[in-house]
Protein backbone atom coordinates (compact mmCIF):
# COMPACT_ATOMS: atom_id res chain seq x y z
CA UNK A 1 0.00 0.00 0.00
CA UNK A 2 0.90 3.38 -0.81
CA UNK A 3 0.69 5.74 1.94
CA UNK A 4 0.31 9.93 1.28
CA UNK A 5 1.30 12.00 4.11
CA UNK A 6 0.90 16.09 3.87
CA UNK A 7 0.86 18.49 6.39
CA UNK A 8 -1.70 20.70 4.68
CA UNK A 9 -2.75 19.44 1.43
CA UNK A 10 -2.25 22.29 -0.71
CA UNK A 11 -5.00 21.95 -3.53
CA UNK A 12 -5.63 19.00 -2.48
CA UNK A 13 -3.13 17.58 -4.75
CA UNK A 14 -2.17 14.96 -2.53
CA UNK A 15 -5.45 13.65 -1.83
CA UNK A 16 -6.50 13.58 -5.39
CA UNK A 17 -3.26 11.71 -6.77
CA UNK A 18 -3.83 8.95 -4.51
CA UNK A 19 -7.77 8.71 -5.19
CA UNK A 20 -6.32 8.36 -9.25
CA UNK A 21 -3.75 6.01 -8.02
CA UNK A 22 -6.41 3.38 -7.16
CA UNK A 23 -8.59 4.42 -9.79
CA UNK A 24 -6.27 4.47 -12.72
CA UNK A 25 -3.11 1.70 -11.53
CA UNK A 26 -2.36 -0.83 -9.48
CA UNK A 27 -1.80 0.52 -6.35
CA UNK A 28 -3.50 1.25 -3.40
CA UNK A 29 -3.17 4.31 -1.85
CA UNK A 30 -4.07 6.20 1.39
CA UNK A 31 -3.83 9.70 1.97
CA UNK A 32 -3.07 11.21 5.54
CA UNK A 33 -3.76 14.94 5.95
CA UNK A 34 -2.83 16.76 9.31
CA UNK A 35 -4.53 19.96 9.29
CA UNK A 36 -7.96 21.05 7.22
CA UNK A 37 -7.64 24.66 6.45
CA UNK A 38 -10.93 26.84 5.54
CA UNK A 39 -10.35 25.96 1.89
CA UNK A 40 -11.63 22.13 3.20
CA UNK A 41 -10.21 20.30 0.76
CA UNK A 42 -11.56 16.34 0.62
CA UNK A 43 -10.04 14.22 2.90
CA UNK A 44 -9.39 10.52 3.09
CA UNK A 45 -7.44 10.07 6.83
CA UNK A 46 -8.14 13.30 8.65
CA UNK A 47 -5.48 13.30 11.48
CA UNK A 48 -7.67 15.05 14.20
CA UNK A 49 -10.09 12.07 13.70
CA UNK A 50 -7.90 10.14 15.24
CA UNK A 51 -8.69 11.31 18.57
CA UNK A 52 -9.08 8.08 21.10
CA UNK A 53 -6.16 5.58 22.25
CA UNK A 54 -7.91 3.11 19.96
CA UNK A 55 -7.86 5.17 16.52
CA UNK A 56 -4.18 5.93 17.29
CA UNK A 57 -3.23 2.13 17.24
CA UNK A 58 -5.44 1.64 14.26
CA UNK A 59 -3.24 4.71 12.35
CA UNK A 60 -0.27 3.02 13.56
CA UNK A 61 -1.10 -0.17 12.41
CA UNK A 62 -2.17 1.50 8.82
CA UNK A 63 0.79 3.13 8.79
CA UNK A 64 3.02 -0.19 9.08
CA UNK A 65 1.43 -2.00 5.89
CA UNK A 66 2.33 0.39 4.24
CA UNK A 67 5.24 -0.26 1.74
CA UNK A 68 5.61 2.95 -0.59
CA UNK A 69 5.20 6.80 0.61
CA UNK A 70 5.16 10.21 -0.79
CA UNK A 71 5.57 13.39 1.03
CA UNK A 72 3.90 16.02 -0.06
CA UNK A 73 5.71 19.41 0.34
CA UNK A 74 7.73 18.75 3.02
CA UNK A 75 10.41 16.04 4.02
CA UNK A 76 10.07 13.52 6.44
CA UNK A 77 12.83 15.24 8.65
CA UNK A 78 11.39 18.93 9.08
CA UNK A 79 11.39 19.49 12.85
CA UNK A 80 7.80 21.20 12.49
CA UNK A 81 6.60 17.37 11.66
CA UNK A 82 8.93 15.09 12.61
CA UNK A 83 7.71 14.90 16.19
CA UNK A 84 4.12 13.34 14.33
CA UNK A 85 5.90 10.89 12.28
CA UNK A 86 7.77 9.89 15.06
CA UNK A 87 4.68 8.68 17.13
CA UNK A 88 3.57 7.17 13.80
CA UNK A 89 6.14 4.88 13.45
CA UNK A 90 6.92 5.66 10.09
CA UNK A 91 10.78 6.03 10.77
CA UNK A 92 11.14 2.12 10.47
CA UNK A 93 9.53 1.70 7.02
CA UNK A 94 10.88 5.08 5.23
CA UNK A 95 14.37 4.72 2.89
CA UNK A 96 15.22 6.37 -0.25
CA UNK A 97 14.38 3.33 -2.16
CA UNK A 98 10.67 3.41 -1.31
CA UNK A 99 10.14 7.28 -0.65
CA UNK A 100 8.96 10.39 -2.97
CA UNK A 101 8.88 13.46 -1.81
CA UNK A 102 6.29 15.77 -3.96
CA UNK A 103 7.45 19.55 -4.30
CA UNK A 104 5.46 22.25 -4.83
CA UNK A 105 4.36 25.82 -2.94
CA UNK A 106 6.04 28.10 -0.98
CA UNK A 107 7.16 25.97 1.99
CA UNK A 108 9.46 24.34 -0.59
CA UNK A 109 10.63 27.24 -2.27
CA UNK A 110 11.43 28.91 0.76
CA UNK A 111 13.22 25.79 2.10
CA UNK A 112 15.35 25.30 -0.91
CA UNK A 113 18.87 25.43 0.60
CA UNK A 114 17.25 22.84 3.25
CA UNK A 115 15.84 20.40 0.62
CA UNK A 116 19.01 20.90 -1.98
CA UNK A 117 21.26 19.90 1.63
CA UNK A 118 18.69 16.72 1.90
CA UNK A 119 18.67 15.50 -1.46
CA UNK A 120 22.68 15.88 -1.49
CA UNK A 121 22.70 13.26 1.83
CA UNK A 122 19.90 11.51 1.11
CA UNK A 123 19.11 11.29 -2.27
CA UNK A 124 15.61 11.51 -2.11
CA UNK A 125 13.36 11.58 -5.21
CA UNK A 126 11.91 15.09 -5.89
CA UNK A 127 8.61 15.18 -8.18
CA UNK A 128 7.09 18.26 -9.10
CA UNK A 129 6.51 20.35 -11.94
CA UNK A 130 10.00 20.95 -13.28
CA UNK A 131 9.12 24.47 -15.35
CA UNK A 132 8.77 25.93 -11.96
CA UNK A 133 12.03 27.37 -11.91
CA UNK A 134 12.16 28.70 -8.19
CA UNK A 135 12.30 24.76 -6.94
CA UNK A 136 13.88 23.07 -10.29
CA UNK A 137 16.33 25.42 -10.20
CA UNK A 138 17.73 25.36 -6.81
CA UNK A 139 16.70 22.54 -4.93
CA UNK A 140 17.97 19.66 -6.35
CA UNK A 141 17.18 17.15 -9.17
CA UNK A 142 13.45 16.98 -9.84
CA UNK A 143 11.60 14.50 -11.76
CA UNK A 144 8.97 16.57 -13.47
CA UNK A 145 5.31 15.38 -12.96
CA UNK A 146 1.75 17.57 -13.47
CA UNK A 147 -0.58 19.09 -11.35
CA UNK A 148 -3.72 17.24 -10.93
CA UNK A 149 -6.99 18.47 -11.92
CA UNK A 150 -10.11 16.70 -9.93
CA UNK A 151 -12.65 16.89 -13.09
CA UNK A 152 -15.19 15.08 -11.53
CA UNK A 153 -15.77 18.01 -8.83
CA UNK A 154 -15.43 20.63 -10.79
CA UNK A 155 -18.89 21.77 -12.45
CA UNK A 156 -19.55 22.68 -15.54
CA UNK A 157 -19.23 26.10 -16.73
CA UNK A 158 -21.73 28.50 -16.47
CA UNK A 159 -21.25 31.73 -17.53
CA UNK A 160 -24.03 35.00 -17.07
CA UNK A 161 -24.63 36.14 -20.37
CA UNK A 162 -24.98 39.75 -20.38
CA UNK A 163 -21.92 40.62 -18.29
CA UNK A 164 -18.01 39.41 -18.78
CA UNK A 165 -17.28 38.51 -15.24
CA UNK A 166 -13.39 38.38 -14.83
CA UNK A 167 -12.42 36.41 -11.83
CA UNK A 168 -9.36 36.74 -9.37
CA UNK A 169 -8.83 34.18 -6.20
CA UNK A 170 -5.69 35.79 -4.58
CA UNK A 171 -4.30 34.02 -1.30
CA UNK A 172 -1.31 36.29 -0.73
CA UNK A 173 -1.42 40.27 -1.53
CA UNK A 174 1.81 39.93 -3.88
CA UNK A 175 -0.29 37.78 -6.56
CA UNK A 176 -1.63 41.20 -7.74
CA UNK A 177 -4.50 42.78 -5.38
CA UNK A 178 -3.77 46.38 -5.83
CA UNK A 179 -2.79 45.77 -9.36
CA UNK A 180 -6.01 43.75 -10.17
CA UNK A 181 -8.43 46.35 -8.30
CA UNK A 182 -7.05 49.31 -9.98
CA UNK A 183 -7.16 47.61 -13.18
CA UNK A 184 -10.84 47.03 -12.64
CA UNK A 185 -12.13 50.39 -11.83
CA UNK A 186 -10.71 51.62 -15.12
CA UNK A 187 -12.53 48.38 -16.86
CA UNK A 188 -15.32 49.40 -15.36
CA UNK A 189 -15.15 53.13 -16.56
CA UNK A 190 -14.48 51.88 -19.81
CA UNK A 191 -16.73 49.36 -20.38
CA UNK A 192 -20.78 48.59 -19.13
CA UNK A 193 -20.45 45.08 -19.23
CA UNK A 194 -17.34 44.08 -17.08
CA UNK A 195 -17.75 43.17 -13.96
CA UNK A 196 -14.73 41.95 -11.13
CA UNK A 197 -15.20 38.80 -9.28
CA UNK A 198 -12.88 38.57 -6.22
CA UNK A 199 -13.09 35.37 -4.31
CA UNK A 200 -11.15 35.55 -1.16
CA UNK A 201 -12.04 33.18 2.26
CA UNK A 202 -14.09 30.78 0.41
CA UNK A 203 -13.72 27.31 1.04
CA UNK A 204 -13.05 25.13 -2.22
CA UNK A 205 -15.75 24.35 -3.43
CA UNK A 206 -17.80 27.72 -2.78
CA UNK A 207 -14.49 29.15 -5.02
CA UNK A 208 -15.19 26.75 -7.38
CA UNK A 209 -19.27 27.04 -7.99
CA UNK A 210 -18.42 31.19 -8.13
CA UNK A 211 -15.53 30.44 -10.83
CA UNK A 212 -17.77 28.34 -12.67
CA UNK A 213 -19.83 31.58 -13.50
CA UNK A 214 -17.37 33.76 -14.96
CA UNK A 215 -15.83 33.99 -18.26
CA UNK A 216 -12.04 35.22 -17.72
CA UNK A 217 -9.50 34.61 -14.73
CA UNK A 218 -6.00 36.38 -13.96
CA UNK A 219 -3.90 34.34 -11.90
CA UNK A 220 -1.31 36.42 -9.95
CA UNK A 221 2.00 37.94 -10.95
CA UNK A 222 3.94 36.87 -7.60
CA UNK A 223 5.10 33.51 -9.26
CA UNK A 224 6.06 32.59 -13.34
CA UNK A 225 4.23 29.80 -13.35
CA UNK A 226 0.77 28.21 -13.48
CA UNK A 227 -0.84 25.84 -10.77
CA UNK A 228 -4.12 24.88 -9.44
CA UNK A 229 -5.55 28.13 -9.84
CA UNK A 230 -4.89 28.52 -13.68
CA UNK A 231 -5.68 24.95 -14.06
CA UNK A 232 -9.51 24.41 -13.11
CA UNK A 233 -9.98 28.44 -14.97
CA UNK A 234 -8.91 26.21 -17.99
CA UNK A 235 -10.55 22.98 -17.40
CA UNK A 236 -13.77 25.77 -16.91
CA UNK A 237 -13.10 27.19 -20.54
CA UNK A 238 -11.85 30.40 -19.02
CA UNK A 239 -9.49 32.51 -20.79
CA UNK A 240 -6.78 32.93 -18.32
CA UNK A 241 -3.72 35.39 -17.68
CA UNK A 242 -1.19 35.21 -15.43
CA UNK A 243 2.77 35.76 -15.17
CA UNK A 244 4.13 33.09 -17.19
CA UNK A 245 7.81 32.40 -17.46
CA UNK A 246 9.74 31.52 -21.21
CA UNK A 247 10.74 28.24 -19.39
CA UNK A 248 7.64 27.26 -18.53
CA UNK A 249 6.44 27.86 -22.34
CA UNK A 250 9.45 25.85 -23.22
CA UNK A 251 8.04 22.83 -21.51
CA UNK A 252 4.16 23.39 -22.44
CA UNK A 253 4.28 25.38 -25.84
CA UNK A 254 0.69 24.48 -26.22
CA UNK A 255 -0.30 26.20 -22.89
CA UNK A 256 -2.89 28.59 -24.05
CA UNK A 257 -2.49 30.54 -20.72
CA UNK A 258 -1.84 34.74 -21.73
CA UNK A 259 1.59 35.65 -19.98
CA UNK A 260 0.95 39.53 -18.12
CA UNK A 261 3.75 40.74 -16.33
CA UNK A 262 2.06 43.78 -14.97
CA UNK A 263 -1.40 45.75 -14.59
CA UNK A 264 -0.70 47.24 -18.25
CA UNK A 265 -0.84 44.44 -19.74
CA UNK A 266 -3.26 42.95 -17.63
CA UNK A 267 -5.42 45.70 -19.03
CA UNK A 268 -4.35 45.57 -22.48
CA UNK A 269 -4.61 41.71 -21.98
CA UNK A 270 -8.29 42.24 -20.79
CA UNK A 271 -9.49 45.01 -23.42
CA UNK A 272 -8.81 42.79 -26.16
CA UNK A 273 -10.64 39.63 -24.65
CA UNK A 274 -13.53 42.54 -23.64
CA UNK A 275 -13.61 43.83 -27.05
CA UNK A 276 -13.40 40.25 -28.68
CA UNK A 277 -15.21 37.96 -27.04
CA UNK A 278 -14.77 35.19 -29.45
CA UNK A 279 -11.47 35.29 -28.48
CA UNK A 280 -12.64 34.00 -24.67
CA UNK A 281 -14.14 31.05 -26.81
CA UNK A 282 -11.63 30.30 -28.21
CA UNK A 283 -8.97 30.28 -25.62
CA UNK A 284 -11.40 28.54 -23.37
CA UNK A 285 -12.09 25.39 -26.06
CA UNK A 286 -8.45 25.55 -25.94
CA UNK A 287 -8.07 25.83 -22.28
CA UNK A 288 -10.15 22.59 -21.59
CA UNK A 289 -8.12 20.26 -23.97
CA UNK A 290 -5.11 21.36 -22.08
CA UNK A 291 -5.92 20.13 -18.93
CA UNK A 292 -7.43 16.85 -20.75
CA UNK A 293 -4.78 16.27 -22.25
CA UNK A 294 -1.87 17.50 -19.30
CA UNK A 295 -3.64 17.16 -16.55
CA UNK A 296 -6.61 14.70 -16.05
CA UNK A 297 -6.33 12.76 -13.07
CA UNK A 298 -5.65 9.39 -15.65
CA UNK A 299 -2.64 10.95 -17.36
CA UNK A 300 -0.74 12.09 -14.03
CA UNK A 301 -1.65 8.95 -12.57
CA UNK A 302 0.19 7.18 -14.87
CA UNK A 303 3.18 9.37 -14.94
CA UNK A 304 3.35 8.63 -11.04
CA UNK A 305 3.07 5.23 -11.63
CA UNK A 306 5.71 4.79 -14.02
CA UNK A 307 7.70 6.97 -11.38
CA UNK A 308 7.12 4.62 -8.48
CA UNK A 309 8.58 2.06 -10.67
CA UNK A 310 11.51 3.85 -11.59
CA UNK A 311 12.03 4.13 -7.62
CA UNK A 312 11.64 0.76 -6.71
CA UNK A 313 13.69 -0.73 -9.70
CA UNK A 314 16.05 2.32 -10.56
CA UNK A 315 16.11 1.44 -14.23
Amino acid sequence: MILGVAPLDNGGQLYHLCKALNRYTKYDARCLTFIQTYLQYDTDLLLSNFNTLAKQYELRDLVRSADFFIFSEFLPTDPNIKHILEDLGIFTNITPKNTIIRVAGSYSRANADHYLLEWIKHDWIYAGPYSDWTLSGSIGRIIHVNYICPVDKIPEPKPTEDTIRICFAPTKAAKGINEFNSVMQRLENKYDNVEPVVITKKSWRDAISIKATCHITFDQFMLAQYANSSIESMYLKHAVLSRISSLCYAYCPDLPIQTVRGKEELQKGLEKLIENPELIKERGEAGRKFVMKHHHPEVVAKQWENLIEHVLRKD
